[in-house]
């Protein structure tokens, strides 16, 4: 008599993506951002600045839904898993304003330090300038956040918890700007919008305080802020008035997410 055959047990796949899959994500990303962006180059040079800059936001736009339709393929999540979104306190967004400007602080601070240390060189400093307000104001939110927030930190959250998701994701985060000097402020801004994306169960708070930040980079760097557009060290009061700011803001926020009934349990373990 034949001994019946038991069926194979295989471990279920696991949420997609890991660390190593994000970091294909990325070489994606900038591959195809690379490819739509030479519309934007070719315009450059041929001395049409204005329409380069919204052919660059049109290839950054084109590119990330390219992107986020390979994730698609490659991963078992759907395109509103990208943009989660959440009824959000009112109080947050004033909130988010106050954080945003704490970080703007300590980030220009830090660049400063590093810019005495070691001056990064002109060529850099032209390639961002030369980006034009839609791909930094507009355009970085709209893309890097569903990016990040959306399918990076939603795939480390099921894999490694929230805190080490919030981590690493904002360590790719600072890798992919490909700028050594802003690398530590990266990451300072990669962990506040995951901690904000996680807290409040929705994406827009993320890519408002996005656009908060990079909108007053351009707004220092057009009316030449003493201190935010220069390469001068800044004084001790902006660092006090910046960790000031931080420590209040999410200190409220704390408060007001708290108090959100629909926060999940594993949120709820986040600082």
């Amino acid at each position: 008599m034949e001994e019946p055959t038991i069926p194979s047990q295989t471990a279920p796949p696991k949420p997609f993506p890991g660390f190593a899959q994000a970091l294909g994500i990325l070489f994606i990303f900038i591959f195809i951002s690379a490819i739509a962006g030479i519309p934007a180059g070719v315009l450059k040079l041929l001395g049409f600045n204005r329409a380069m800059a919204w052919a660059l936001l049109v290839g950054q736009l084109g590119g990330t839904a390219l992107c986020l339709w390979i994730c698609t393929a490659m991963g078992d999540q759907k395109w509103r898993d990208y943009f989660p979104h959440r009824p959000v306190a009112p109080m947050v967004w004033p909130l988010v304003l106050v954080a945003i400007a704490g970080i703007i602080l300590l980030s220009n601070g830090t660049e400063g330090l590093l810019q005495r240390l070691w001056p990064a060189p002109a060529w850099l400093k032209e390639a961002f300038q030369g980006m034009g307000w839609q791909g930094v104001v507009v355009g970085a939110p709209l893309t890097e956040e569903p990016l990040f927030r959306g399918v990076i930190l939603g795939g480390f959250l099921l894999r490694y918890g929230p805190r080490k998701a919030i981590a690493y994701s904002a360590v790719l985060f600072a890798l992919v700007h490909m700028n050594p000097w802003q690398f530590p402020t990266a990451i300072l801004a990669g962990l506040f919008l995951g901690w904000l994306t996680l807290r409040t169960g929705s994406l827009w708070p993320a890519v408002f305080a996005h656009f908060l930040n990079n909108f007053a980079a351009h707004l220092s760097a057009v009316y030449k802020v003493p201190f935010l557009s220069d390469q001068r060290l800044q004084p001790l009061w902006m660092w006090v008035l910046g960790i000031a700011l931080i420590v209040v803001a999410l200190g409220l926020l704390r408060k007001t997410l708290a108090e959100e009934s629909e926060i999940s349990g594993l949120v709820e373990d986040l600082p």
